[in-house]
């Protein structure tokens, strides 16, 4: 289970951000009104800069401090912060 803003490392390495975007169907009265969680690739700066919060990450973790990483919507501040037990995986 994913949330909005939720940062994730892909099978490939990359890193991506979950967004929440509005999908809209031709001829369908509720066009617009689905929501669909995606999970758009950061840019290479934002990569770079995530690989080296992981190693940060990984050791909360390895001490039993379970904690996730989120970018703002304007992508311009990561913050680290308890992960809630609704969006443990």
């Amino acid at each position: 289970m994913a949330y909005d803003g939720e940062l994730v490392k892909m099978a490939n390495g990359r890193w991506a951000r979950f967004q929440r975007c509005q999908v809209y169907r031709p001829g369908v009265e509720d066009a617009g009104e689905t929501m669909m969680l995606i999970a758009v690739e950061l840019d290479e700066r934002y990569q770079l800069l995530l690989d080296e919060v992981a190693d940060s990450l990984a050791q909360y973790r390895h001490r039993g401090i379970p904690v996730q990483a989120k970018l703002d919507d304007a992508a311009q501040r990561l913050t680290l912060h308890p992960e809630e037990s609704s969006a443990l995986h």
